[in-house]
Formats: structure tokens, C-alpha cells, sequence
């Protein structure tokens, strides 16, 4: 029973843990960049940091000999390889399984605040121009395809052009949040889809391997080596 009481309490805390909402606040407004992330409704500054304002101290760097022998150690360790060879479907299939692991991710996704305030300005009027029509062309694109992927309840989108300036502007803030159960389930998709590409990707390998050669294509690569010969006798000879 008691073993039974400590199951349930851990599953308890689990299916707790997994509920929690955490998420992120990011925004680049008025030249300066503020992260914070977010854990139960609370916002944590991350930057820029709030501190005393000490500076840290420098460390000394190391003498030169140091870093050469620090270099050459790193070029004499042998670098392991894979050994992988992905056909064409095996590598559209692993796409595949990556997107629809990020689609999971996607509508779990709740977006808060969107803002983007975007103004193109330069000294060319002509390139104004064309990048203002070229981020209104990105913009209508892409705000289907977000509608449909994301909950955003506070949404502020504006692009405009402005011939009098001579430096772009642009201001964009993002508040998201998502359940820990949702990441977890995002992963584990995307690494059992390419768990199963690997071991197909494997199997196939170690086939081609054991596979025995033909006798056509001895007889083919025979051929194609004899007329490589006559050619090149034929240029000697020249």
C-alpha cells in the first residue's frame, strides 16, 4: 500500500508539473532589447540584468605556447562519424515528421502580445520602396498561415514607408506561453519519428552492404575501365 500511496503521489506531481504554463517575453523597442521569461504567470527579467552594476573581473588570458598546444591537441583528436547516407524520401520523410512535430507545438502555442511596428526609410526612394512592398507582401503571406496556427489575443501589426528619414525603424514585442506537457509531447514526436527513420536508414545500409555484386555490373565496370585505358593511350600517343 505504502508503495501504492508513493506511485499515485508522484504521478500527482507529474500530470502538476506538466500543466504549468511557462512561455516568454520578448521585445526590441526603441533600440534596446528586454528578455524575460515567464513561470506561472511570473515575469523573470533576464536581460538586462538588474544588478549592482560590478564589473566583472577579467580574467588573464593564457600565454600563447598554451594556446597552440591547446590548438594542436584539439586537431589531433579524431572527429567521429555517422556513417549515415540519406536517400532523397528518407530525408523528405525526417522533414515531414520535424513539421508535424512543430505543427503539435504550434496550436498548443498561446500567443498574448504580437507587436510589430516596422517603417522603411533611406536615402534612395527606390529602395524604400521596393523593401516596404516586399514586408507587406512577407506580412499578407504569412498572416493566414499564423492565424490558423496560433491563438494571439492581443495583435498590432503596422508597416508603413517614410521617404523623409534615412534609418529604418522597428519596434516588436512578443509575450507567448505553453504548457510543459505540450513541449514534452513536441519532442518526443519529433524523436520517435526520427528514431524510426534511422533504424529504416540503418537496415537499408547494411542491406546494400551484404548485398552480392552481379556479374553484369563486373562485366560493366570492366568495359568502362578498358575504354578509360584506350583513351587515354590514344592521348599519349597524340
Amino acid at each position: 500500500m505504502l508503495a501504492l500511496k508513493i506511485l499515485l503521489v508522484i504521478v500527482l506531481l507529474v500530470t502538476v508539473i506538466m500543466l504549468i504554463p511557462i512561455g516568454a517575453d520578448v521585445g526590441y523597442e526603441d533600440g534596446k532589447l528586454h528578455v524575460a521569461a515567464k513561470a506561472a504567470g511570473k515575469l523573470i527579467l533576464i536581460y538586462p540584468k538588474q544588478g549592482s552594476g560590478r564589473k566583472k573581473e577579467k580574467k588573464p588570458k593564457p600565454p600563447k605556447e598554451e594556446k597552440k598546444q591547446s590548438a594542436e591537441t584539439k586537431e589531433k583528436k579524431p572527429k567521429k562519424k555517422l556513417g549515415l547516407s540519406f536517400s532523397k524520401e528518407e530525408i523528405f520523410e525526417l522533414v515531414k515528421k520535424v513539421l508535424s512535430g512543430f505543427g503539435i507545438f504550434g496550436r498548443k502555442l498561446r500567443v498574448d502580445r504580437f507587436h510589430l511596428n516596422f517603417i522603411a526609410a533611406g536615402r534612395d526612394p527606390y529602395n524604400v520602396a521596393v523593401t516596404s512592398g516586399y514586408v507587406n507582401a512577407c506580412l499578407c503571406a504569412l498572416a493566414p498561415i499564423c492565424a490558423k496556427r496560433f491563438d494571439v489575443k492581443d495583435l498590432d501589426v503596422r508597416s508603413d514607408a517614410d521617404f523623409t528619414r534615412e534609418h529604418m525603424h522597428l519596434d516588436l514585442g512578443i509575450a507567448m506561453s505553453i504548457r510543459i506537457g505540450a513541449i514534452f509531447r513536441m519532442i518526443f514526436a519529433i524523436a520517435f519519428g526520427a528514431l524510426g527513420i534511422l533504424i529504416k536508414n540503418k537496415l537499408r545500409t547494411r542491406r546494400n552492404k551484404n548485398a552480392p555484386v552481379e556479374a553484369g555490373d563486373i562485366k560493366q565496370e570492366e568495359e568502362t575501365i578498358n575504354i578509360q585505358h584506350d583513351e587515354r593511350n590514344e592521348q599519349n600517343g597524340k
